[in-house]
Formats: structure tokens, sequence, C-alpha cells
């Protein structure tokens, strides 16, 4: 707001303190001349009223003596006001001479027509007197905080969520680890201590049946039982291989596979065909675990889910990395099961963690007929490994199997 220039001959000009007197005594605002360092020269009606007390109490006093604030700012709203005939906004809390604290917009500029000394302020008590526009950049400040408030807030939240997040995963991936190497000890277990209890039992039957003292009914439930001991190690050394399959270890991923895959089809009647390299490389301990649950989880859904009577296995290194397929010829996916649905069983997201855990893809894709799972796992180079000491592994495997 500019302040126009008062166009006084000096021929009627009153004495400078009666003119600007009576010019702010008009106003109903609160006004006040002040020099530019702060000491009240005069003041209007509206201001006595304000500040309750008479013209002989205000003037010659200082400025800062009425403000609550720290009189350096100001002396630096001041200079503000006394640089050009523009009104500047301050907030301040005035002290009336009763003691009472009033919060005031300020609107000071340099009076033009007084010479470069007197500053013209005015006093807009807050609580009482606020104009629409006022109001309105109160409430825009007030937003204002309220958003910076918001965004400070769900800063920190995602700073929270996100450090959530890497714990879950790892805790993930502690848990994977603990389930594997709880399903390799339950696997060794079984085979070592169960399965040579059974041994002992089908001995010490095999050994009765040659007393010849026996009658033909107690030799047949002896022949029966020696059966269902038979059963039972056969039992019990599928769960120990379908726990953790000891040429997984000792000869690789590729071997394990199609040791899983031959008694997969027995037990399934699925005929599953497998494209696996002779010489493909061997992979770190964890990526071979995780390919191999992952295959088994797939088989499992083509058996449970799918009706077909067909399934393919394909396992390659293209361009670094490590690519398995798993397909079949069955019913496809369905909206509700294509992996990304928050239907998606536990298998499945099983599969999905182990694949996050070693920083790859996997995909499902729509094949028509049937299904295929498409996994991509970064690899580095690997070093080239003996056939002969592949075999080698295998035979041990073997062994150990029985």
């Amino acid at each position: 707001m500019q302040l126009p220039a008062a166009n006084i001959s000096n021929e009627t000009a009153m004495p400078i303190g009666e003119r600007d007197k009576k010019l702010i005594d008009a106003f109903p605002e609160a006004l006040l001349l002040v020099e530019k360092q702060g000491r009240i020269l005069s003041a209007n009606k509206a201001a006595f009223e304000l500040l309750g007390c008479p013209l002989d109490r205000l003037a010659g006093r200082d400025l800062s003596a009425l403000i609550t604030v720290d009189p350096s700012q100001l002396d630096l709203y001041l200079l503000a006001c006394s640089r050009a005939a523009q009104f500047h906004i301050g907030s301040f809390q005035v002290r009336s001479d009763t003691g009472q604290q009033i919060a005031c917009r300020f609107d000071g500029a340099l009076l033009p027509w007084t010479g470069e000394n007197i500053l013209l302020l005015r006093l807009t008590p807050r609580t009482t007197s606020s104009t629409p526009f006022i109001a309105l950049n109160e409430q825009i400040e007030s937003l204002n905080r309220a958003r910076h408030g918001l965004e400070n807030e769900v800063k920190l939240r995602t700073v929270e969520l996100l450090d959530a997040q890497v714990k879950l995963q790892q805790l993930s991936a502690k848990l994977m680890l603990a389930q594997d190497e709880e399903r390799r000890r339950l696997a060794r277990d079984l085979h070592d201590s169960t399965g040579q209890t059974l041994t002992a039992i089908q001995l010490n039957l095999s050994v009765l049946l040659n007393e010849f003292s026996l009658s033909p009914e107690n030799r047949a439930r002896i022949e029966q039982t020696v059966a269902l001991t038979n059963h039972a190690m056969a039992e019990v050394r599928t769960i120990s291989h379908l726990l953790h399959p000891p040429m997984l270890d000792e000869a690789g991923l590729c071997m394990a596979l199609r040791t899983f895959v031959e008694g997969f089809e027995e037990r399934s009647r699925i005929a599953v065909a497998t494209d696996l390299p002779a010489n493909f490389e061997r992979l770190s301990p964890e990526m071979e675990t995780a390919l191999f649950r992952i295959v088994q989880e797939c088989l499992t859904n083509v058996h449970r889910h799918s009706g077909s009577k067909e399934a393919s296995i394909r396992l390659a290194r293209e361009n670094g990395c490590v690519v398995l397929e798993v397909a079949d010829i069955g019913r496809g996916l369905s909206p509700a099961n294509n992996g990304s649905s928050q239907k998606t069983g536990v298998g499945i997201r099983g599969m999905q963690e182990r694949v996050r855990l070693l920083n790859g893809v996997m995909e499902f894709l729509d094949v028509r007929p049937g299904t295929c799972v498409r996994i991509k796992l970064p690899s580095p180079p690997q070093t080239s490994s003996d056939p002969d000491a592949v075999l080698v592994a295998a035979g041990k495997a073997e062994v150990n199997a029985n």
C-alpha cells in the first residue's frame, strides 16, 4: 500500500506535531507516530483506548517498552518500515497500561510528508479486528503447518515401514534357512535312526522265518509283518528323500532332480520330461536348495490342481542367469491363482519368497493349454566341475540313500 503524498504548501502548513495529530485522530484504528529509532512522538485517540494511557504518558517513551518480545525483532521491523513509503506487516504482543497483553498486527510505513524521521504505525488487535484477507492468511498458514506436519509424519512412518520391511525380509530368510536345516536334520534322523531300526526288525523277522517249528499261521503272520516292515522302510526312505535328498548335497541339483522325478512319476502316474544338461555346473547350496524346493512345489501343484498327466522341467543358463521352467498341459491359470492374487496359497508364496531372497524373478505364464512357471536367478560365473568327481559323489549319495 503506497501512502499518498500530502500537497501542503509552506504558507498553510501548521506545526508538524499538531498537523499530524489532527490527521491521525480522524482514523478509527490505533495509530502511532514514531521515530526510526522507536521513540513515540504522538498517538491518536484509538491508540490511547487500546493502550489505556494518555498522550503525556506515551509521548517520549520507547516503543520497545510496550512490546513483550526481544527488542531486536522490533528494531528489524522498524528498519524495514523506514526504507520506503510502503506498509510492512509485523506481529507483536503489546502490553497495555493495565498489564494486559494484546496480540496486534503492525502496519508500518515511512511518512513521506513529514521528513525522514517519522514512521506511521497502525496497530490492529488480532482478537477484535480482522479482515477476511488476514483470516484467510491465517487459515493458509495453519493449513501449511498441518501439511508440513503430515508430510513429516508420513516420512517418519515411511522410514519405519522400510525398516520393518527389511527386518521382515531378514527374518524370512532366517526362517527359510532354519526350515531347510530342520528338514535336513529330520531326513538324516529318519535314515540313520528309524531306517536302521526297521532294518533290524526285518533281520530278526527273517531269522524267525527260518525256524522249522513255526505253525503255518505264525509263519503267515511273520511273513505279513516282514512285508509291512519293508513297506514302512520304503515310506521312511521316500519321506527322507523328500525332506532333503542326499544327492542334492553330494551330486548336485540335476542328479537330485532326476532321482526325485523318478519317484514322483511312480507315485503320481504323471510323466515328467526333463531337460537337465549333463554338464551343468554346481550352484551355491542356497540356490540349489531353492530350485529343488520350487520344482517339488510345482510338481505337487500339477498333481493336485492341473489335472495334467504330463509335465516338463527345463534347466539352463541364459545370459549369466539360471533359468528354470516347469510346465504342464492341464487346466491353466485362473485369475485367483496366478501368483499375484491375495488368495495365493502358502506354497506359491514360499516359492516367491525363495526367489526374492535370491534377487530373482518368477513368472506364471498361461501357455494354453497348461501353465509354465518360469524362474530366473542371477548367477555368477561358475568354475568348471570334474565329471568324474560328480559320478563319485553320486555313487556316495546312492550308498547313503540305501
